[in-house]
């Protein structure tokens, strides 16, 4: 990865990748765990955002949330072949007992001429995966099966 921002440390982790992120509020952590995601898989310089997705997401915990989160990113990137740069949540927070994120995403698709794909995230793991709120905010370490 090229410098990364203060927020974003990368975890090297028995063949695959991490990374811990920190953020001062929740829906802040989940922006900063996508960029770092795709700061894993592209060179966001390179991605404009040309286009605005919504994606809404379930999970029965922050820490599922998180991985339905990413993972539905990873889906669009995989088999849509799309590359995001910006992530905004719109909301988060349960319904009917579940957590549920709203959020907009904008990317587009790849361009093998000015987009270089350095990897490929197999799957998001539950892997040590805690989404903790600290004294300065919060923060999370997210393992990725390469």
């Amino acid at each position: 990865m090229p410098s990364l921002p203060s927020w974003l440390r990368e975890i090297d982790h028995t063949g695959d990748i991490g990374i811990r992120v920190v953020a001062d509020t929740l829906p802040q952590l989940f922006e900063r765990a996508a960029e770092g995601t795709f700061r894993v898989l592209t060179d966001l310089e390179d991605v404009r955002p040309a286009e605005a997705t919504t994606i809404a997401v379930r999970g029965r915990d922050r820490e599922a949330l998180l991985v339905r989160w990413l993972s539905e990113l990873n889906y669009r990137h995989t088999v849509d072949h799309r590359l995001y740069r910006q992530f905004s949540v719109a909301s988060i927070g349960t319904e009917d007992d579940e957590w549920v994120l709203r959020a907009t995403v904008r990317g587009e698709p790849v361009d093998p001429e000015r987009h270089v794909v350095h990897t490929e995230i197999k799957a998001v793991t539950f892997h040590g995966l805690e989404v903790e709120e600290t004294e300065n905010g919060w923060a999370v370490q997210v393992i990725f099966d390469m």
